[in-house]
């Protein structure tokens, strides 16, 4: 059954979802046009144990209509159709899932978890397609925008010489070969390529590292600069370049922010609003956002506009907008468009979000738009029935 409100109906209900302790996100008075904000859309319990569960990982399929979630103690690997959330299938793994992802072509998901293992899936029916086992268990996932590279991250060993280990491995696509191993040094928590995919940077304890793709020769560093209080475990476990691969944006234990510039590694920014882990770092694809999140019931919105301020001190970053997300957060990914936002919780849940940008124009462009192209459409045809 469809619910229908009317307004007053409608702010009820937020009322009541809010002391009832639903996911929802209150933007102010209005909804105006060019109000930033998150709406929530719908929310799955995808790890079967819920607040005793956790789901790890959540990620669009490249023309967005589908989310994969992998599961960190129901060990399933799920897939939902984005329009409504509906299961279309779930396949079991052996062991804890720690980050799924869509190939650039939508067809293949890989999935790495707690057992050594990296497992392909076919993404229409969840089939094993191909599988390869590691020296360790597996934080670190990303496919290269290109579809030629998959690289993985594996969390920390002790090498020959006693010192500690976390190897980057870089696989060739389509044929799953091993073509380069370098060492992090720590467990690799996350990976992100650059826009070009010349560049794959990798987070784990104390620093960011940028590495060229072609041959895995480490060609950059990014550094954190932990707080006097010695007493909070510090370290990065996100990272993501821009979509411009202008700037990189890292965060970890004791809630720290961080973003540099890319080309010559100095500290654009530190901010800190939390004081607890950040588990998950993202820009909208526009890159005109960063999206922050973890351990807080929050999901915190910053302006890159002002990231890149100057005049604006490290600590004194102002919150664009923070929305209410009822639970921890572990991961969370933008469709194509930038439209949509899907988020995985330590609650066992995963959530479909609504972004609105501070864009007055935007519908308006889009409007403008598909009535050229239909005015276009509508010439050719006109053109062609001249012809016949």
């Amino acid at each position: 059954m469809i619910r229908r409100f009317s307004r007053g109906a409608f702010a009820a209900w937020t009322l009541g979802a809010v002391l009832a302790g639903t996911s929802v996100t209150l933007p102010g008075p209005a909804h105006a046009a060019g109000q930033l904000r998150l709406e929530p859309v719908w929310t799955r319990l995808a790890d079967r144990y819920g607040e005793a569960g956790s789901v790890e990982s959540a990620e669009f399929s490249p023309d967005g209509r589908t989310i994969v979630t992998g599961n960190k103690f129901d060990f399933q690997v799920i897939l939902w159709r984005t329009s409504d959330g509906a299961e279309l299938w779930r396949r079991p793994i052996p062991d804890e899932i720690e980050r799924v992802g869509f190939s650039p072509d939508g067809r293949l998901i890989a999935v790495v978890s707690e057992d050594w293992m990296l497992r392909v899936l076919n993404a229409e029916d969840g089939a094993l397609v191909h599988q390869f086992r590691h020296d360790a268990g597996i934080d670190g996932l990303a496919f290269s925008h290109d579809g030629r590279w998959l690289a993985t991250g594996e969390e920390v060993t002790r090498g020959a010489d006693g010192q500690s280990q976390g190897k980057l491995r870089l696989f060739a696509m389509p044929e799953f070969k091993l073509a380069h191993i370098a060492d992090h040094g720590a467990t690799i928590n996350s990976i992100d390529f650059r826009h070009d995919d010349a560049v794959v940077i990798t987070a784990g304890k104390g620093a960011v590292k940028a590495w060229r793709t072609r041959d895995l020769k480490q060609v950059g560093a990014f550094k954190t600069f932990p707080r006097p209080d010695t007493s909070v475990k510090w370290g990065l476990v996100s990272t993501r370049f821009s979509p411009d691969g202008e700037l990189v944006a890292g965060a970890g234990f004791g809630g720290d922010v961080y973003v540099w510039d890319a080309e010559t590694g100095d500290l654009v920014r530190r901010f800190d609003h939390t004081g607890r882990k950040i588990e998950v770092v993202n820009w909208t694809p526009d890159g005109r956002y960063l999206l922050t999140a973890g351990y807080t019931n929050y999901i915190d919105i910053w302006r890159r506009s002002q990231i890149e301020d100057p005049d604006i001190g490290h600590d004194a970053l102002p919150v664009a907008h923070r929305a209410w997300a009822a639970s921890w957060m572990e991961y969370m990914h933008f469709d194509p468009t930038g439209g949509l936002l899907t988020t995985a919780h330590q609650d066992g849940t995963v959530r479909l979000w609504l972004f609105i940008s501070e864009d007055p124009t935007l519908q308006d462009r889009a409007h403008a738009e598909i009535s050229a192209r239909q005015k276009a459409d509508n010439e050719r045809r006109a053109a062609a029935g001249k012809d016949r």
